[in-house]
């Protein structure tokens, strides 16, 4: 039997130590196939003298095999983010469209600061993140959510994008009440920043 939905969305206070990871580490790493091919795309679309690929570099054909599984996020000059290319498999695990959606309003208020400040360290240091966690979702259903965000510039070479492949898996309805936000991040088994050439945060955030 499943235990009751306890409502107590936390603001990460127990997150696990961070295992950061060089680049050429992921594919040795235990995260999921699926998510070990962003990492392979991503290299392949790095022209001469480019360290990160561009956004106008993605090709949907060459994106097929993820393609479901992505979200885009793009940070605007206010600093907001927003969501700019949702895939399906994600759409439905959530319940709700997402494209145009600032994706922190799908978190509680109380878990936006820390979800904040990763999409800023992945473009501002520039790096990769990767997080292994469980969610409970809107629709009273708990899931194994395995994550990996990679950064992509603009055609101006400013990095403001980046690409996120989802892994859900082990989803079940759980009595209780659930989360009046979209989701609701419930426990963190694994986290790490991703060194793509320019080193990792230094804050625990």
């Amino acid at each position: 039997m499943n235990e009751p939905y306890q409502r107590k969305p936390f603001d990460f206070p127990q997150v696990p130590p961070r295992v950061d990871l060089k680049m050429k580490d992921v594919a040795g790493s235990a995260l999921a196939e699926k998510l070990k091919l962003w990492p392979v795309l991503w290299r392949d679309l790095l022209d001469e003298g480019k360290a990160i690929p561009a956004k106008s570099d993605l090709r949907l054909p060459k994106l097929a095999s993820i393609l479901p599984n992505i979200i885009i996020f793009e940070r605007l000059q206010d600093g907001d983010y927003t969501l700019r290319l949702a895939g399906t498999e994600v759409e439905d695990w959530l319940g709700r469209k997402l494209t145009d959606t600032n994706p922190l309003s799908l978190v509680p208020e109380i878990q936006r600061p820390r979800v904040r400040a990763v999409y800023d360290n992945v473009i501002d240091q520039p790096c990769g993140f990767y997080i292994s966690e469980v969610l409970m979702l809107s629709r009273g259903k708990k899931a194994q959510v395995t994550t990996l965000k990679l950064p992509l510039t603009d055609d101006e070479g400013t990095i403001r994008y980046f690409l996120a492949v989802y892994q859900f898996s082990d989803g079940e309805y759980v009595e209780g009440q659930p989360p009046k936000t979209v989701a609701e991040h419930q426990r963190v088994d694994h986290i790490g920043y991703i060194d793509i050439g320019f080193g990792v945060p230094e804050t625990a955030g």
